[in-house]
Formats: structure tokens, C-alpha cells, sequence
């Protein structure tokens, strides 16, 4: 498998996705290699041992790219394995988008502290040995919503409210919340339809928390249905709601419409894919599981507008995918991210920060 070989007119040719056809002749049972052809293989006018089969394009960058596979001519099989191969991947060749979502990495915030009046406490860092946190953060970024929603929760059952979990029950980290605390404390409504059938006691002893991992928008649907009902509805703060989840709700939304494939990469699981593959579903994408380089077909790749998204923790795959995309025709790389960021109130309120003075006598 050459990682480049020389055109004998177009010159130099580099060959990206090198990997994803030494990738599928090893699983195909062959002993392959990636090495750059030499000179000699390309340019000889003796008869010579080595069959070439290549294939190769314009970069817009500048230069070449193609593939290009050397065999012994006198193996035949493995020359009509080659042949095939690169019959199958020419047939693929054009320019493409990769779309990817970035998932939010919330920053700890030194002024989103309350002053000693308020009760609302500040986000606090707490210890998340999982890859991502309850509200679908990775456990490396400083969140506290797990233990704000906690809190809260803890804070209204000691006043003896009857308390509201808002959220879906199968909400991204919603079991790893319950950890500690138990799910009988609060009553879950999980829909808008939930909240209109929901039958409560004291009108005026009742609280919500919203359960993290819940995106915000859905959320927002289920309280205005319980405000509606229950004018006198106590909860938490927003402040204290995560929207991570809700940020890759609207950025995995906005790939999907666009992509014609969902290429999922990786063994693993993570929030956005788990977001990802749901949308998916409801909305008729295709998605196709690439948990090792060989997986990736060409069929997988014919489409003008990918969608690319890892399940894994160290992203190997997904960089090894990119790369053969690379190799397949011109490709341009897109990040989607979105992010909420909830504001202070010294960033909110109006008129200046300081006194300004009016200029002219007097």
C-alpha cells in the first residue's frame, strides 16, 4: 500500500488513506504493507515482478493525492483483490463535507458566585470517576450541576415540599445522579403530557429540580405546562442548570439535516452520540457504526455531506476515518459547537458600571 508513489506525468502523488486499504486487505488475509513506492517500481521499461493499480486526483490545495497498490505479478489472486479495490474506491472519488459536533466545555467562572445574601449556591467541581458527567460534561471540565440539582432536592424535602424531578428518565447520566439519592424523593415528569396529568396535594408545597442531563429546551416545555397549573411553583435556580446537553441537541440537529451518512467511529459511548444516533432515528438518517477502520466501505463514503462522531475516549478511529476521507477526494473539515453561557448579574444590569459625567461647563 503506498503511502505515495510518482505519476509519470502529475509527479509526486501522496496517498492519505493509505490505512483504510492496508486496513482492509489484513482483514481480508493478506500480508500488507505502507511504504512509498520506489522510483524504480514506477518508471522501469524491463518486464518487472510488481504489478501497480492506481488511481489518483487534483488537489485544489495544490499537488496530488490517489492510491496506489503494488502486488507480485505473479500473484494472481492477490492482483484482482488490488484491482478490485481500487476499482471500488475510484468509483467513491469526489469532494465532500465532514461535519463534527464539539461538545460544550464549560469554564469555571470566579464572579458566578452569589454574594452572601443570596441563596442560590455557585457551581461546585465535584469528583465524576466516569469519562462524562451526570448533565453529559466531561468529568475533566469544572460543573457542578449534579450536585446543585442535589442540593436543591435535599433543600425542598427538608422543607417538606412535594418535589418535581423534570426530565426524562433515561436522560444522559440521570441514573448516575440518582446515585445517593433515592429515586423515591421526587416525583419524575418526564413529558409535557405528564405534567398536565400530574395530581398534587398542596399546590403551594410544590418544587422542581431539574434532573441533569435533561436539555434545558425540553425542560423549559414541562415547566410551562407546571407554571400554567401551578402558579405558585417554587424550583431551582436556572443558574444552575447545565445546557450542555441542550447545546448538542441543537448542533447535532443542524449536522444532521445537512449530512446524508452518520459515521459513528469507535467502541464507546458518549452524550453527543447518544444524542446523535436518537435524532438519527427519528429523523431518517443513515448511520453506520465504524469501530475499526476496515468497517469503513465505500458505500459509506458516497455522499457529499458526512457527518463524523466518535464513541470512543481516545478518538484513534475517528482520526484514522478523517484521514482516508482525506485520501478520497478533496474533503473540507467543519466543526459545529454551540454554547450557552448563563450571564452574571453585573453583566446584565443596565447603565454603567461607574458614574460618567457630562462634558461642557458647569
Amino acid at each position: 500500500m503506498a503511502t505515495s508513489w510518482t505519476h509519470p506525468v502529475r509527479g509526486l502523488v501522496g496517498c492519505p488513506a493509505h490505512r483504510l486499504l492496508t486496513a482492509h486487505a489484513q482483514q481480508a488475509g493478506y500480508e500488507a504493507h505502507s511504504q512509498a513506492l520506489p522510483h524504480t517500481v514506477m518508471h522501469s521499461d524491463s518486464v518487472a515482478p510488481t504489478t501497480v493499480f492506481t488511481v489518483s486526483y487534483e488537489n485544489p490545495d495544490g499537488g496530488h493525492r490517489g492510491l496506489a497498490i503494488a502486488v507480485h505479478g505473479s500473484d494472481t489472486t492477490a492482483a484482482a483483490f488490488a484491482r478490485r479495490q481500487i476499482a471500488s474506491w475510484s468509483a467513491v472519488l469526489r469532494t465532500r463535507r465532514v461535519l463534527y459536533v464539539l461538545p460544550r466545555k464549560p469554564e469555571r467562572r470566579a464572579d458566578t458566585a452569589q454574594g452572601p445574601d443570596a441563596a442560590v449556591p455557585g457551581q461546585q467541581s465535584g469528583h465524576s470517576p466516569a469519562p462524562w458527567r451526570p448533565c453529559g460534561c466531561p468529568s475533566t471540565t469544572a460543573c457542578g450541576s449534579a450536585e446543585n440539582a442535589a442540593r436543591s432536592l435535599r433543600r425542598f424535602l427538608d422543607r417538606e415540599d412535594d418535589v418535581i424531578v423534570v426530565g426524562a428518565p433515561n436522560a444522559p447520566g440521570s441514573a448516575a445522579w440518582r446515585d445517593g439519592t433515592p429515586h423515591a424523593d421526587g416525583r419524575a415528569v418526564a413529558t409535557p403530557r405528564q405534567a398536565e396529568s400530574l395530581a398534587v396535594a398542596d399546590p403551594d408545597r410544590l418544587a422542581f429540580v431539574v434532573a441533569p442531563g435533561t436539555a434545558v429546551t425540553e425542560a423549559a416545555r414541562i415547566l410551562s405546562v407546571l407554571r400554567r397549573r401551578f402558579p405558585r411553583l417554587k424550583g431551582q435556580h436556572p443558574r444552575e442548570w447545565c445546557y450542555t446537553m441542550d447545546d448538542l441537541h441543537t448542533a447535532v440537529g443542524s449536522v444532521l439535516a445537512q449530512s446524508d451518512i452518520l459515521l459513528v467511529t469507535g467502541r464507546g459511548d458518549s452524550p453527543v452520540v447518544r444524542t446523535a444516533l436518537t435524532q438519527a432515528a427519528g429523523t431518517g438518517v443513515r448511520v453506520r457504526d465504524i469501530r475499526a477502520l476496515d468497517h469503513l466501505c465505500p458505500q459509506d463514503t458516497d455522499a457529499a455531506t458526512i457527518a463524523l462522531l466518535d464513541a470512543s475516549a481516545d478518538e484513534r478511529v475517528n482520526r484514522q476515518v478523517a484521514q482516508a476521507l482525506d485520501g478520497l477526494g478533496p474533503a473540507s473539515h467543519v466543526h459545529r459547537q454551540v454554547r450557552s453561557t448563563a450571564l452574571t448579574h453585573s453583566a446584565t444590569s443596565p447603565g454603567p458600571a461607574r458614574p460618567m459625567f457630562a462634558e461642557g461647563p458647569g
